[in-house]
């Protein structure tokens, strides 16, 4: 365990309130829908690895908030506020690996992990994780 690089995966979600709760994933070629992420470059912190990562992969930029090392083994999760408008339809990505990014109102199909990571994440309580405003 000691040897695996770290991962950072992103929850993104709009910064503005809508009446529908939705959140950002992208499809990749190979492994199917999942959540924007990867791994850590050295010395790189866990929220500007998120925010790389989301750029890289959606073109999207972003507003770290806090992250949280306890929702799934193995990794962090960031959750980014996205100051965007959600949109309806999905859109390519300059990441060749990525056919399409899109905003998410339901977990969808094709996915690469269980739905429990998703749901799990829909649920969370973010108050009690660490903030980066310190």
């Amino acid at each position: 365990m000691e040897n695996e690089e770290p991962w950072v995966l992103v929850w993104a979600i709009p910064k503005q309130e809508i009446d529908l709760p939705c959140w950002l994933m992208v499809k990749h070629v190979e492994r199917g829908w999942e959540l924007p992420g990867g791994k850590k470059m050295e010395g790189e912190e866990n929220d500007v690895t998120a925010l790389r990562e989301l750029y890289e992969e959606t073109g999207l930029l972003g507003i770290a908030i806090c992250e949280d090392d306890s929702i799934i083994e193995g990794g962090v999760v960031v959750l980014v506020e996205i100051d965007e408008e959600p949109e309806p339809y999905g859109w390519d990505s300059e990441d060749e690996n990525i056919e399409e990014v899109g905003w998410c109102v339901e977990i969808p199909d094709e996915l690469y992990w269980g739905t429990k990571e998703i749901k799990k994440l829909k649920n969370y309580d973010w108050s009690a994780s660490r903030t980066f405003k310190s």
